[in-house]
């Protein structure tokens, strides 16, 4: 498949929005010592209109279901019309299926969901249709989600990057992710816009997500594998729980961007994040450079 192909609603269906201020105070210091920078992608990278990637918030959809469908002429093919409850209950039966102890926090392949929803609804996606299910599943998050590039995130990695520092993701993500970041920089791939593919990780790939630790581990490794010790790398994210939580827990520095109101998560409620204090509190991605003393 062309990569501009099936990713176009995500690219060129976005509606620009600006953060929304979360009252939080800054608290930056300088770090000295850090080899790579790691960042989260949704709330952090990228405004996201619903504050994360994915179908957990699906309630009153129905209408953006039923838009998608019309759109890729696939409404006549089907018996039904399946609903964003649908959605929402096939996605937590797929991950039930897959939580065990080895995977306390499964990943669905939103694609898998989508040719399980299509297929139960009437239609029986051949091999040759996939790229039509991928066209679903894009277009669908690009009316569910609605994103655009985090302010000062493209001028934050290009200075990170002139300045030698190693460039990495850890992020949930599916499919129609990477090219948002990459489409940051104007780019069609991720090693274009500057990053380390061996430090990038997606929980769709891995069929775990954060705070899950799988992603780290694997991130871990790829930081050895390029002489960098855990405590070399700074974690960027905007949830305590998901990101700064789990980040510290591998041995990670932190900081925590509350940049935007949307998908700022403080997870006060969580007894994992009791005590937890990252390195960082960022309001505005401008001002990581300045802590790890970029000039």
């Amino acid at each position: 498949m062309e990569v501009e192909s099936w990713v176009e609603a995500i690219l060129h269906h976005r509606v620009e929005m600006r953060p929304v201020e979360t009252h939080i105070e800054p608290r930056l210091q300088e770090l000295a010592g850090i080899k790579a920078v790691v960042f989260d992608i949704y709330g952090t990278l990228v405004i996201s209109g619903s504050g994360d990637v994915g179908s957990a918030e699906t309630v009153g959809h129905d209408n953006l279901i039923r838009q998608t469908l019309e759109e890729l002429e696939l409404l006549e093919k089907l018996v039904s019309v399946p609903s964003s409850d649908f959605l929402r209950k096939t996605v937590q039966q797929l991950n039930h299926e897959r939580c065990n102890s080895s995977c306390p926090k499964p990943e669905v392949d939103i694609v898998e969901v989508w040719r399980k929803l299509l297929a139960e609804s009437g239609w029986l996606a051949g091999p040759a249709d996939i790229e039509l299910v991928v066209r679903v599943a894009t277009r669908y998050e690009a009316l569910a989600n609605p994103t655009w590039p985090m302010p000062g995130a493209a001028e934050v990695l290009r200075q990170l990057h002139k300045t030698g520092f190693s460039l990495g993701i850890v992020s949930n993500a599916q499919i129609f992710t990477p090219y948002l970041v990459s489409n940051l920089f104007g780019q069609t791939c991720l090693e274009d816009g500057g990053f380390d593919l061996d430090l990038c990780f997606f929980s769709n790939r891995y069929r775990q997500a954060k705070p899950g630790p799988r992603l780290f581990e694997v991130l871990i490794l790829g930081l050895s594998n390029r002489g960098i010790l855990p405590e070399e790398a700074l974690y960027v994210g905007n949830d305590m729980l998901n990101d700064v939580w789990a980040a510290s827990r591998a041995g990670l520095r932190t900081a925590w961007f509350a940049g935007d109101q949307r998908s700022c998560r403080t997870r006060q409620e969580d007894s994992r994040c009791q005590g937890v204090v990252p390195d960082l509190v960022l309001t505005d991605l401008l001002q990581l450079p300045e802590s790890l003393l970029v000039s």
